[in-house]
């Protein structure tokens, strides 16, 4: 009797073209969900920064009932314009309104670790080495005419890099250092470039006619009243002082942490040369929110068709409102709640949504 005899057949390996479709297919399938995981992480990230800003503006009404208005954006300016004897402030502190409010976001510690009455950034000089504020006296380091070395910072300036995430938005990974520069210092806590100190930039600062506030000190307290946002130098206003209804003003705005074309962003903890707030009409070209570009004859940094074209998150100047989230950015409004705006209003109409008493209620959607 034969015996069957079974062969057993071993399976070819996938052939080179099997193996090429397989990856095809699955280079294909990673591409449609790219996509799509992106969108979730990106709309994780708004979602948190959105609640960033919904805890500054409960910090800010906090302090509201606390102290009967809402805080400055900040006291005591050596870098805006006053004469002897004029609207400057006689101690110099260049303190931003954040400090302020540091007990209302769970930072009671690092609030008792300063000194209010001693400056917290060195900035008093306009770029020539002049003094700004001549009605003002400045009292902390460093140069005090000297301008080859600094001296012993004060407490306030060695706190002013300390990180604080409520001040972060997660959409920006842009550099959050605002370093110093050799006399005159710009944008650090305390000069010189070496040996200096540097402070955190914050994605989220108050609504303030920027330029204003910059160039003459203590505008907002002689601006009329219809000409004023909420904020400004030793501003003193309160939610419902906004009579076109707080939920229809603007009370604090969002931006990036690059530095501009012309100038640099915001420091949550002081106010450095030209960083005085956000302003929704501050542009060049008529888009108040994610302008990236600059018109000015001096440089070509933001020049459309230029060698140093626009791009996102770099804003072309100071003062400006932007983010990295596509389509526009994030407000906190007077009343606390938190909306995106889109990119594409213009700043004329942003503007009559930042000023507090203008007698016009905008509908942004």
């Amino acid at each position: 009797m034969k015996r069957r005899v079974f062969c057993s057949r071993k399976r070819k390996a996938f052939t080179l073209i099997e193996l090429l479709v397989v990856i095809a297919i699955i280079a294909i399938l990673i591409g449609l969900l790219l996509p799509a995981v992106q969108k979730v992480r990106e709309a994780a990230a708004r979602m948190r920064c959105q609640n960033n800003l919904k805890q500054l503006a409960l910090a800010c009404h906090n302090y509201e009932s606390a102290h009967q208005t809402l805080p400055p954006a900040g006291v005591g300016y050596g870098f805006c314009f006053s004469a002897p004897g004029g609207p400057g402030d006689r101690q110099v502190l260049n303190m931003s309104g954040w400090v302020l409010v540091l007990p209302y976001i769970e930072q009671q510690g690092l609030i008792q670790q300063m000194n209010l009455q001693l400056p917290f950034c060195d900035v008093i000089w306009d770029n020539a080495g002049a003094i700004r504020n001549q009605n003002g006296i400045y009292t902390g380091p460093p140069w005090n005419g000297n301008t080859s070395a600094p001296g012993t910072p004060t407490q306030n300036m060695l706190l002013m890099n300390t990180y604080l995430s409520v001040f972060a938005c997660p959409s920006d990974s842009g550099p959050r250092q605002s370093t110093p520069q050799n006399h005159p210092n710009r944008y650090g806590a305390i000069g010189p470039a070496s040996g200096g100190l540097p402070g955190q930039r914050t994605n989220y600062d108050f609504i303030t006619v920027a330029g204003s506030d910059f160039s003459t000190c203590n505008w907002w307290r002689s601006a009329a009243v219809n000409l004023r946002y909420y904020f400004g130098e030793n501003s003193r206003v309160t939610v419902n002082d906004a009579k076109d209804g707080a939920s229809n003003t603007f009370l604090i705005g969002e931006t990036t942490v690059e530095p501009r074309c012309n100038g640099w962003g915001p420091v949550w903890g002081y106010r450095g040369w030209v960083q005085t707030g956000l302003d929704p009409a501050r542009t060049t070209s008529g888009q108040g929110i994610n302008d990236w570009s600059l018109i000015a004859t001096w440089t070509t940094c933001g020049t459309p068709g230029g060698p140093n074209p626009p791009r996102p998150g770099r804003l072309g100047d100071w003062g400006r409102i932007g983010s990295l989230h596509p389509g526009g950015a994030n407000f906190a409004m007077g009343d606390g709640s938190v909306r995106f705006v889109r990119e594409t209003i213009p700043a004329t109409t942003l503007r009559l949504v930042a000023l507090i008493s203008d007698g016009s209620i905008v509908n942004l959607d």
